[in-house]
């Protein structure tokens, strides 16, 4: 996501604001104040386990200053690729608070040894389960063993930490099949975060996923959740609710791609609105047929929603909000947003993708790069803000400006997609910083 903050946006604070008294913070900065304040809060439902704030907070802290100790330098990658969301939440709070930056790991099996070299990354985070022998060359730590955190607990704590800065990097997100990494720094994260409590509801409850740790979509659930200082729940206390997420507490929001969200549709029988939120009793049989309230808001992010996933929502729930975050490139730091209603999926046409995201602008641009006009279909790229006019970043998908000034979806990339280097309206000048590395490594985007 090309969200750039520079100081220059620090002129929209409140008038009579000291800036002194709006310190920028950091991703574990926020996390941290939370621990001091709620101790006893709870960061992770992880089925029948939970995981405090404080107690994640103590753990990172060990992790972190045993990172330093270990030689981890400002900026250094570090793979996290744990088994649980408990250990991935320690995992990149130790990480940021060492002031490196956490990879993801990669989406198929088998290629965690390719991208470890083609990052650079200084070591593994990992579990006992996720250990990958083919990872040689650098250490491979296994957050579940207790051998591992009687070597961490001798060390004593780093004085130093953290060491995280708001401008540095937080998250370096690969794309494998543009061999693109782009670096989200701790900003980026904490405005889209903002943003969307600011556009839905601050979550006074959970944060609902059903993806696994470290993914794109667990990733945007876990900050979100962090930065209203609420529970990010990631498994279903009942192993046999297949309409989990969405069988969370009523000021609860569930994050889901459309494609999890139509299969969950499918998962059980039609159902009639229960209290409060919609998910109520089914009236066919199975392991879905119970009673009972769901969670208040569903945030669709990744793709556009489509119409008859629209109807499908209102239709068994209409009491629950329906947001759709159009995230083309790492699926978590949204271009456009807009609520959908009933009347949405009552139209005779899509509901589109909403409108930008500031400080995110978009163009629909032609085959040279050159900017349509309204109502011409091309790319969709999108450019970070006026002080920043070489960040751009093309999509891969193909739209246009409606009369009502949002973004419709025409066509959806390939499954593969061509390296942008190679497209004649894609100047490489613009938007990559080409790496020094030997041809195997990634090329960086900075963000």
């Amino acid at each position: 996501m090309i969200t750039q903050q520079p100081a220059v946006r620090r002129n929209s604070r409140p008038a009579g604001v000291p800036e002194q008294e709006r310190p920028a913070l950091t991703l574990d900065q926020v996390f941290s104040r939370i621990a001091r304040s709620h101790p006893a809060r709870v960061a992770v439902q992880e089925g029948r386990h939970r995981l405090t704030y404080d107690r994640a907070e103590r753990q990172a802290v060990r992790l972190a200053s045993a990172l330093a100790r270990g030689g981890v330098q400002l900026g250094d990658p570090l793979i996290v690729h744990c088994g649980n969301h408990r250990q991935a939440l320690v995992a990149q709070l130790a990480v940021l608070k060492a002031g490196a930056v956490c990879v993801p790991p990669p989406d198929r099996p088998g290629g965690l040894a390719a991208l470890a070299g083609a990052t650079g990354a200084r070591a593994v985070l990992c579990s006992r389960a996720t250990y990958d022998r083919a990872v040689r060359g650098i250490p491979s730590l296994a957050l579940d063993d207790l051998l591992t955190w009687r070597k961490i607990s001798a060390a004593p704590e780093e004085p130093a930490l953290p060491r995280s800065s708001p401008e540095g990097g937080a998250y370096l997100l690969p794309d494998g099949d543009r061999r693109v990494a782009r670096l989200v720094d701790h900003r980026s994260w904490l405005r889209s975060a903002a943003d969307r409590s600011r556009r839905v509801v601050s979550p006074a409850g959970t944060v609902t996923t059903g993806r696994e740790p470290m993914s794109r979509v667990a990733l945007a659930a876990t900050w979100w959740a962090v930065s209203s200082g609420a529970t990010l729940h990631t498994a279903p206390w009942d192993p046999d609710d297949d309409l989990w997420p969405l069988t969370g507490s009523w000021d609860s929001a569930a994050i889901l791609t459309p494609g999890d969200y139509a299969a969950l549709q499918d998962a059980g029988p039609a159902s009639r609105p229960g209290p409060r939120s919609g998910v109520g009793t089914t009236t066919g049989t199975g392991r879905a047929a119970r009673a009972g309230s769901g969670c208040g808001t569903v945030v669709l992010i990744g793709e556009p929603c489509s119409r008859e996933l629209a109807a499908r929502h209102f239709a068994a729930r209409p009491g629950t909000r329906l947001w759709s975050e159009f995230a083309p490139t790492d699926g978590a730091l949204p271009w456009t947003a807009h609520e959908i209603t009933a009347r949405d999926a009552r139209s005779p046409y899509e509901p589109g993708a909403g409108n930008p995201v500031p400080p995110v602008r978009l163009r629909i641009a032609g085959p040279g790069g050159e900017t349509l006009p309204r109502g011409a279909h091309g790319e969709i790229v999108a450019m970070g803000p006026p002080w920043f006019p070489e960040d751009v970043q093309y999509s891969g998908w193909h739209g246009c400006w409606t009369p009502d000034h949002t973004l419709e979806i025409t066509a959806r990339p390939p499954r593969v997609s061509a390296d942008p280097r190679r497209r004649p309206h894609a100047p490489a000048h613009q938007d990559r910083v080409r790496s020094p590395e030997p041809p195997g490594r990634l090329e960086m985007e900075v963000i």
